[in-house]
């Protein structure tokens, strides 16, 4: 019976045979799942834009060591990845500044050579099967997805974070591990630190700290030879503090103890530390499909901890999680990915050793009936439509409904313990969610992209010296071209009075103070609108609703006939729900 469904379901290992078509396997499955939303997706307030506008900003200004976002200078924000991504930039040409695509493009990249290390890293660890289907658990897990997407720092060191991790894992289970080994991963973690700051030194210590309370052994640390290895890394990672001295004189200097400490842990930072849990609940929803069966893993490994390889992999996400939930303030979306290649590991052992003999593993989450497994996609679909109040168009119902039967069929084949089948099946059901919800679903839903439809909307208007009152989002100033001295009601009167005409857009919560400063000034008022845009700021979670006056209003410039104001536009002072204030 074993031989018979080995025979069925032989693709995993007949492609993990040839290398290299596995290689250029995973790098297509990485182009079709992450390029539509790449591609598609606006861009995403506030994070992503502030990356992209101060690397722009950088490259306009040709000072590539001082990095800043107006006056801001973010210390905790190490220079490695405005350096990629205005590379990017630069090989693009100044007529794609504004492009966000232009400024993702470094984290696509690194986030697939970190699917194709955990490949070629993990063979002689787990045999090549068994890495190719952790490569592809890995490939397609939502928050990996995630970070392929996004103009920031975590989807470029997701690539050394998992290189150092892996050559640390070969240190560890074999005595005799080659010195490119150690090199490589000396390499990644210098630059780890210049894309991330600490975040891929941290995640290295917080394994070895976990590796001692399980072992009590260091001995195993002479093999780094660090004497060799740290100066690589410090040389490579050196930029960062040098950028800092540039720009502080004292590295570091005028920040607060919190500030330094956040600087540390990687470039990400939240105002309001999470809630306990939270990084655990990001990693069991960020890992699906392979979520599934990481009870069984964690059990299995639990249990023969007195092997290098299963303690290494405990080790690693356990030590890393227990510093995220205890220390770090940074959001679970995005500190959680480092974890993955572990996961994927533990769960394809699981799958390559069942060796698809038809029974449900113990601990696994395929107890769930295989129909229930399609709500979740299902309910990610409708909030999004429900929330802006439209129908999916016609592709998007297909493919809605594709995915829903995959995640069906996904639930079976666990029950089943095909395991092998499930892991091909799972990959291609979550993958096709990443793209369909990333690549069509969000970017269809034009209401909640705010910068994004307003520049739809005057995209015949002259822009030159425009200016925007009531919507003070990163992306009014990158998408736009808008910065910030010309988003207020006073720079509308200063034009007014001077007599230069512009084009004024102005959000309704604002336009009483606006007519207010034009008549103290010029003793002027706001003429008829020319457009309007109703829109929500999922930011700061209120409509908005603004009004765009051409600069001359005898001859208005065309807007497409959505925009044209009506009898249902809300009226100016009109007060709405919500803080976007």
């Amino acid at each position: 019976m074993v031989e018979r469904q080995r025979t069925l379901w032989s693709g995993w290992a007949d492609l993990a045979a040839k290398p290299w078509k596995a290689v250029l396997a995973l790098a297509a499955l990485c182009a079709i799942v992450y390029l539509p939303g790449m591609l598609r997706l606006p861009a995403l307030d506030r994070t992503e834009v502030i990356w992209s506008e101060t690397t722009r900003d950088m490259v306009e200004r040709g000072d590539w060591t001082d990095p800043r976002f107006g006056n801001a200078v973010h210390q905790y924000r190490p220079i490695g990845t405005f350096w990629a991504q205005g590379a990017a930039r630069w090989i693009a040409g100044a007529s794609q500044d504004r492009n966000i695509v232009i400024y993702r493009i470094p984290s696509f990249l690194a986030v697939m050579l970190a699917v194709l290390a955990l490949f070629w890293l993990s063979r002689g660890l787990v045999g090549a099967e068994t890495a190719l289907v952790a490569s592809a658990l890995f490939a397609v897990a939502p928050l990996t997805i995630l970070v392929s997407q996004l103009a920031i720092a975590e989807g470029l060191s997701l690539f050394p974070a998992t290189v150092a991790m892996l050559a640390l894992v070969r240190i560890y289970t074999n005595d005799k591990e080659p010195i490119g080994t150690v090199v490589l991963f000396w390499i990644a973690l210098g630059f780890g630190i210049l894309i991330n700051a600490l975040l891929v030194p941290i995640l290295v210590l917080a394994t070895i700290i976990a590796l001692y309370i399980f072992d009590r052994d260091w001995t195993w640390l002479k093999r780094l030879k660090p004497l060799i290895g740290a100066p690589i890394a410090l040389v490579l990672g050196a930029p960062w503090i040098l950028v800092r001295i540039h720009q502080d004189g004292t590295a570091f200097s005028d920040m607060s103890v919190r500030e330094f400490l956040g600087a540390l842990g990687g470039a990400q930072d939240m105002k309001l530390r999470a809630f306990p849990g939270t990084f655990i609940l990001a990693l069991l929803l960020g890992f699906i499909p392979g979520t599934m069966l990481v009870g069984t893993a964690f059990k299995r490994f639990w249990a023969e901890r007195d092997q290098r390889l299963p303690r290494f992999l405990l080790a690693w996400v356990i030590g890393y999680l227990v510093y995220l939930e205890v220390l770090s303030s940074k959001p679970g979306t995005y500190m959680v990915q480092t974890m993955f290649p572990a996961l994927a590991l533990g769960v394809a052992i699981m799958v390559t050793r069942e060796h698809g003999e038809g029974k449900k593993p113990e601990w696994s989450g395929f107890w769930i009936w295989p129909t229930a497994l399609c709500a979740l996609p299902l309910a990610v679909f409708a909030a999004v439509y429900l929330f802006v109040g439209q129908l999916p168009s016609i592709i998007a119902l297909l493919l809605i409904a594709l995915v829903a039967c995959l995640f069906i069929w996904t639930g079976q084949l666990g029950r089943e313990g095909q395991l092998r089948r499930w892991a091909a099946v799972g990959s291609a059901a979550v993958g096709l969610f990443g793209l369909t919800l990333l690549g069509v679903v969000f970017p269809s839903a034009e209401k909640i992209w705010p910068a994004q439809m307003i520049a739809r909307a005057i995209e015949a208007c002259p822009k030159d010296g425009a200016l925007l009152v009531g919507f003070r989002e990163p992306s009014g100033r990158f998408l736009l071209a808008i910065p910030p001295e010309r988003q207020t009601p006073e720079a509308l009167a200063a034009n007014a009075t001077a007599k230069t005409p512009v084009l004024s857009i102005v959000e309704d919560r604002w336009a009483k103070r606006t007519n207010w400063t034009l008549q103290s000034q010029s003793q002027d008022r706001l003429p008829q609108p020319t457009a309007c845009v109703s829109v929500y700021n999922v930011m700061r979670g209120c409509p908005l609703y603004f009004r765009i006056y051409s600069p001359n209003p005898a001859e208005p410039c065309t807007v497409p006939s959505e925009f044209k104001c009506s009898e249902k536009t809300a009226p100016i002072g009109f007060e709405k729900s919500g803080n976007c204030d």
